[in-house]
């Protein structure tokens, strides 16, 4: 094997090169690695900066704590190098799971870090740049400037065909959005004004069951359990044209958890989709009412969903 740099996200391996002039290329994803090709490899750990521990519930390609793989003979402590390598492979993760809302977080959170390879970067969000920038500058309340996030907003431009003498940007988006299928994450809001429960505490009394005897082992079977039974909840993300405030709101519903353990399942309002995302949506596929939507991540802070427009 003649690869310098690797980084496993999970299931996935990416691979990168250095150059004898300290330039860092990607070689994009490869498959077929097996650890006793890397054992002399140097191993480290990614940064902390993005961890599933974070979270109540996060879906597999997401649920991986990165490691980078560098071979004997190259040389990564150069700061910059290094600081990149610790942070893209979180990066890696969300956009080869499609998480456009993580993928635009995760550049904010070290952007300065990601902007030094600015080419580099932005050859591996341009897939997800127009889907990035949406989440980004639509679906946040806190909303993201586009002209503060210019390596992403540059590539979606090119995408979205985005003249600004002609058009505003959420009319760039109509038109691309009319023209073609897009998936997104977005963060719910309003999510006060209903009681569905992300983490009640039926499902907190599962550890009580834990027997010492066998702490790790009963600890991964409530884990996977827990994880599994998040991920088969099922979510409803569809138009409300009868809401009395926005005829153009997109309604969230989510199964309630304590009535699914009871055998009682049944969808409970959960939140809306951002007023400015939903009118964006709405407008470019007046006709569609329902979109095809999965429970994506639940934090403390958000709960976030998946949907193709």
């Amino acid at each position: 094997m003649n690869k310098q740099i690797i980084i496993k996200c999970g299931e996935n391996w990416f691979e990168f090169s250095k150059s004898k002039t300290g330039q860092l290329d990607y070689a994009g994803k490869i498959e077929n690695i097996s650890l006793p090709e890397i054992e002399e490899y140097q191993k480290i750990e990614s940064s902390t900066y993005f961890s599933p521990s974070w979270y109540t519930y996060i879906q597999d390609g997401l649920n991986n704590n990165p490691q980078i793989y560098a071979a004997a003979d190259v040389d990564i402590s150069d700061k910059d190098v290094y600081s990149f390598l610790l942070h893209i492979g979180a990066i890696l993760s969300a956009i080869e799971a499609k998480d456009s809302l993580l993928a635009g977080e995760l550049y904010l959170r070290r952007q300065s870090v990601f902007e030094k390879f600015a080419p580099l970067v932005q050859y591996i969000m341009e897939p997800l740049c127009v889907e990035i920038l949406f989440s980004l500058s639509f679906g946040k309340m806190q909303n993201v400037k586009p002209e503060t996030i210019p390596l992403i907003f540059n590539s979606a431009k090119k995408k979205l065909n985005y003249k600004a003498e002609s058009e505003t940007l959420e009319q760039a988006f109509i038109r691309y959005f009319k023209e073609n299928k897009v998936t997104v994450t977005m963060p719910l809001v309003g999510t006060s004004f209903y009681h569905w429960d992300s983490a009640p505490e039926v499902l907190e009394k599962l550890t009580d069951n834990l027997n010492c005897e066998d702490l790790l082992g009963a600890a991964e079977k409530i884990r996977k359990a827990k994880h599994d039974f998040y991920a088969s909840l099922k979510a409803s993300v569809q138009a409300e044209p009868y809401n009395q405030f926005d005829k153009n709101a997109i309604l969230v519903c989510i199964e309630n958890i304590e009535a699914k353990i009871s055998g009682n399942p049944g969808l409970e309002k959960a939140g809306h989709i951002r007023a400015l995302a939903a009118k964006v949506i709405r407008e470019a596929k007046e006709e569609k009412m329902s979109y095809n939507g999965k429970l994506c991540r639940i934090s403390y802070r958000d709960t976030v969903v998946q949907m193709t427009v």
